[in-house]
């Protein structure tokens, strides 16, 4: 039998009590803990509970990938002639690969459920997940491409500056440059940490040391505007007979409203939001209807240079 034991998502006092009175009474089952880089690890130490751990699969290892099918496969080698309580942080069912490979194993499993680290990261950052909120993986950045930026957001496993950079490269596809991202590290515990930075300096603000305890949350857009461009794209009309020339006048005039709305003190969200479809979707059309394709982002610098006048 393999036991998936959740440590809780920071030190030893978040373990819950029939978890710690579990492995106290464990006198035949092999401990072993996904990674001794977590601050929960301090109670088998201080009860002498022997146990190993799986770090040298994070240096083994080229990419995340390999290193958790290697650390539930050599779970399952060990579950062969013996029982093993596999350690993780947080609840095994949340944000835990290693679980999932277990379970599709087929081998007998029984999920020993601790506190999720996300109840602690919800008060850290204040928000509501009834809003609508989205969890992803730092290191999956195909999770990364598929975020919805009018909910909030939460990313596990934030490690260090070069995953920060991942992750800010990917969501300044959805988000503004300067859009404001939330550190949080150490989520619930007393040495908890949180401060924040705009997306474009996320890397720097993060800096090179590696925390296994860092999460990002980011707000979602309040004006409304996504930045996403599949939200304004349509399908294209292979019968449209639009010519060059019309697609320039229809450009100005859209880009011309749009400036005009941006100029006022009035609420125009809305309207922009169908002005900006319709910018996106006619500078698209350059690329079918002539050889001339107007860049979106040359549009969308004109318009702020223009504003800022």
């Amino acid at each position: 039998m393999i036991y998936i034991i959740g440590l809780g998502p920071n030190d030893s006092s978040n373990i819950k009590e029939n978890i710690k009175q579990l492995l106290l009474d464990n006198t035949n089952a092999k401990v072993i803990a996904r990674t001794k880089e977590h601050p929960a690890i301090f109670f088998l130490e201080e009860n002498n509970i022997a146990f190993e751990t799986c770090d040298r699969f994070y240096t083994e290892s080229e990419n995340f990938e390999n290193t958790y099918n290697g650390i539930a496969n050599y779970i399952l080698e060990v579950a062969e002639n013996n029982d093993v309580m596999y350690l993780v942080p947080g609840h095994p069912m949340v944000a835990e690969l290693t679980t999932q490979l277990l379970i599709n194993s087929g081998k007998d499993v029984k999920i020993v459920g601790g506190e999720s680290f996300l109840d602690s990261c919800f008060n850290a950052a204040k928000f509501d997940p009834v809003e609508g909120f989205a969890l992803v993986d730092a290191t999956a950045l195909e999770t990364l491409r598929q975020v919805n930026p009018l909910q909030h957001l939460l990313i596990t496993q934030c490690y260090d500056d070069l995953t920060a950079a991942n992750v800010s490269d990917e969501l300044m596809s959805f988000y503004p440059y300067n859009h404001e991202v939330t550190v949080i590290e150490q989520a619930g515990a007393e040495d908890e940490k949180i401060y924040t930075a705009p997306l474009h300096e996320l890397s720097a603000a993060v800096g090179e040391d590696v925390n296994n305890l860092r999460a990002l949350y980011i707000a979602p857009l309040k004006n409304g505007l996504s930045f996403n461009i599949k939200d304004y794209t349509k399908d294209f009309d292979e019968n449209d007979e639009t010519t060059e020339a019309d697609l320039v006048e229809k450009l100005e005039k859209l880009v011309t409203g749009l400036k005009a709305n941006l100029n006022r003190e009035e609420d125009y969200t809305s309207d922009n939001s169908k002005l900006l479809a319709e910018i996106i979707n006619t500078s698209l059309d350059f690329i079918i209807a002539s050889d001339n394709y107007y860049e979106l982002s040359d549009i969308l610098s004109e318009m702020k240079a223009d504003r800022q006048k």
